[in-house]
């Protein structure tokens, strides 16, 4: 990483305070980001980012929900993703718990991590979480005021403007004059708290294709397929 006289230390060089950062969990990586705007700034970088994802490469685990003992909250928990052994406990990890969802109603959205971050559905309440386990942070995304038959949604990173986007294709109504339609949800967008409809909407050639394409992923819980944050079908 080049050093370009910024200073994120007095007196060590800004490789040796890249190696011991690295090193760090996120949680503290999180607090260091308050010390200064310098350190703010290398610490969000994605050149920083990949190092330290390689720096804490730990084996796969397997993220799995339950609900609890209430009614309306669900667990998460996270274990290693092997055999249990004799001597090893087959009981998860404890992540986070959400408040308001009930565990037996509540699904995982995205069979693998975006860049960190999972997707989770609760059907009851018809709400989308935001959850980074890294974190234990869970966060509830607003209401889509569109209403549909079937519908498919998945989390995507768009490397074009460092933004994770949260992608929404619907098949409408019997009344509605649009059959399909496509919605976009932006954490910190500039677009607010709420979910958007995307420029110009799905091209009428294209209408029969995604709702044949909508109907089969709502059917086979496949969730769409992003290219580059492209959401692709």
């Amino acid at each position: 990483m080049e050093n370009k006289g910024a200073g994120y230390g007095a007196s060590l060089p800004n490789e040796m305070i890249i190696e011991v950062l690295q090193w760090l969990p996120v949680k503290s990586i999180l607090h260091f980001q308050a010390v200064c705007r310098s350190w703010a700034a290398l610490l969000s970088s994605d050149e920083f980012r990949c190092l330290h994802m390689a720096a804490r490469r730990a084996p796969p685990k397997l993220l799995y929900i339950a609900p609890t003992t209430r009614y309306d909250s669900t667990a998460v928990y996270s274990c290693p993703f092997s055999l249990p052994s004799s001597s090893s406990s087959t009981r998860g990890s404890l992540l986070f718990t959400i408040d308001g969802a009930q565990g037996n109603c509540v699904e995982v959205v995205s069979p693998a991590p975006c860049r960190g971050l999972i997707l989770l559905y609760d059907a009851i309440a018809t709400a989308y979480y935001i959850c980074n386990p890294a974190t234990w942070a869970a966060t509830r995304l607003p209401p889509s005021s569109n209403l549909a038959s079937r519908s498919t949604t998945g989390l995507g990173f768009d490397a074009r403007t460092k933004e994770y986007k949260v992608v929404r294709l619907i098949i409408g109504l019997c009344h509605h004059k649009v059959p399909v339609r496509c919605e976009v949800y932006t954490p910190g967008g500039c677009h607010g708290d709420c979910w958007r409809p995307v420029a110009r909407g799905v091209p009428s050639s294209l209408h029969q294709f995604v709702a044949s394409a909508v109907m089969n992923a709502s059917l086979n819980k496949l969730p769409p397929v992003f290219a580059n944050g492209f959401c692709t079908g």
